[in-house]
């Protein structure tokens, strides 16, 4: 059972902390991104659709706003407005912006494996895209995967050498024909709001996730390409963390939010502050395998997905 209120300690004192269902009756929910016309959208990665779920309640009837999808996993808003999803079966990138059914969706990029999370990175009068995917699987004891740039429509390896975690949280929605689920890539990148939260006026700085070396890497994207291992000794701004999911900045308070599906919890990291975090107390706990994160626009509201049950949680009181 989850506590309705809960009292953790944030900053050196105690607050109560509000835990409340949002959206219910979703199937396999992983992500959700604040689209560019406001709205809250969730990808169901089992049923391969996208659903609107600004306004809460109960989803299983709700019209989606794109379906037909392979797999759906992140999503990231674009600069120029556009919306594009990763299919983590399909191997692909799609641009979703005007809904609908996915095999009318342009494509964005092609060719990759086991795509997952997406983000950009603003560089001087433009941006990059960049995709989190399975790199070269040479036995199962050796799957690594990788961050690749797909600004231009095409994967150029970036960041390589990734070590690979079983995805918690996620086991039975890998399909037969795919590999063993035990090995899936499970690093994640936050989106925009991370890096312009947490690093203001700085560009070109890409937050990485990795939840087999238990590390957060904040890499000047202008360094790369090059492989992960020697990038996380130069670039960790956090490390000694569990296995982690969703990460986004706060648009306001400068902090990162981590979700940690083995241990039901939210973590609040200070990028200023170069530690390990084995013994920070979560700032919500007991969710069942919270993946995504993200705050309402006014930073008030904490909004955690949870694939196994299908629930999108509301939180309130996290932040003062």
């Amino acid at each position: 059972m989850i506590k309705e209120v809960q009292e953790v300690k944030v900053g050196g004192r105690t607050r109560r902390v509000h835990v409340r269902p949002f959206a219910w009756n979703l199937h396999a929910p992983t992500h959700m991104e604040w689209a560019p016309d406001g709205r809250l959208l969730v990808v169901e990665r089992t049923t391969g659709k996208v659903k609107n779920i600004t306004k809460g309640g109960d989803m299983e009837e709700a019209k989606p706003f794109a379906w037909g999808l392979e797999g759906p996993s992140s999503m990231c808003p674009l600069p120029d407005g556009r919306l594009l999803i990763s299919e983590f079966w399909g191997g692909r990138i799609l641009d979703i912006s005007s809904g609908g059914p996915a095999s009318k969706a342009p494509v964005f990029c092609e060719g990759l494996i086991r795509p997952y999370s997406i983000t950009s990175v603003p560089t001087e009068g433009s941006y990059r895209v960049f995709v989190v995917s399975s790199g070269e699987k040479r036995a199962l004891e050796d799957v690594v995967g990788q961050v690749s740039e797909i600004s231009n429509g095409k994967a150029l390896p970036f960041l390589t050498q990734i070590l690979s975690r079983r995805s918690r949280g996620t086991e039975g929605f890998t399909p037969p024909w795919s590999w063993p689920e035990e090995w899936s890539v499970y690093a994640s990148q936050c989106s925009k709001k991370s890096w312009t939260t947490f690093l203001p006026g700085e560009k070109g700085v890409l937050i990485l996730a990795v939840s087999s070396l238990g590390r957060i890497i904040a890499f000047p994207v202008q360094e790369g390409p090059q492989e992960l291992p020697e990038v996380a000794k130069k670039y960790t701004i956090a490390f000694d963390l569990d296995n982690m999911g969703g990460i986004i900045g706060h648009p306001y308070n400068g902090f990162l939010y981590v979700s940690q599906p083995a241990t039901g919890s939210v973590l609040a990291i200070d990028p200023k502050e170069v530690r390990a975090y084995s013994f920070d107390p979560p700032v919500v706990t007991n969710l069942p395998s919270p993946s995504c994160v993200r705050f309402s626009p006014d930073g008030q509201t904490m909004f955690v997905c949870s694939p196994t049950n299908g629930v999108v949680w509301k939180v309130e009181g996290v932040v003062s």
